[in-house]
């Protein structure tokens, strides 16, 4: 997902920060870190599933990466299956990880 970003953003020339240049940027700003008796299952979609309110942000992620691709000629498989896969499961209140990743992968392939 993220070579089909970064491919999309290089050919709509739009400037993005590397993982390192991130990381740096934030320097001590942002730190994960264990909170006692909690794990930590995801993300703000997966948080989105999780609390089954039947909406996720896949639109504003993956679909923007799918808008690009299709305004410059970009595939993006991965984008376009995940964005589908998310709404599917935030509709259908489906939990977090509840599709194997061989299935998303062959669900990519098909794309």
């Amino acid at each position: 997902m993220r070579r089909e970003a970064e491919a999309c953003f290089q050919a709509a020339g739009i400037d993005y920060a590397s993982p390192a240049e991130e990381k740096a940027r934030r320097g001590d700003l942002m730190k994960s870190a264990p909170v006692a008796g909690e794990d930590r299952g995801g993300g703000s979609s997966w948080q989105s599933l999780v609390r089954g309110t039947g909406n996720i942000e896949a639109d504003y992620l993956n679909g923007e990466i799918v808008m690009l691709g299709r305004q410059y000629g970009i595939p993006t498989p991965a984008n376009l299956t995940l964005q589908r896969l998310a709404n599917r499961l935030a509709a259908e209140r489906g939990a977090p990880q509840s599709i194997p990743l061989q299935e998303l992968l062959r669900q990519i392939d098909q794309t």
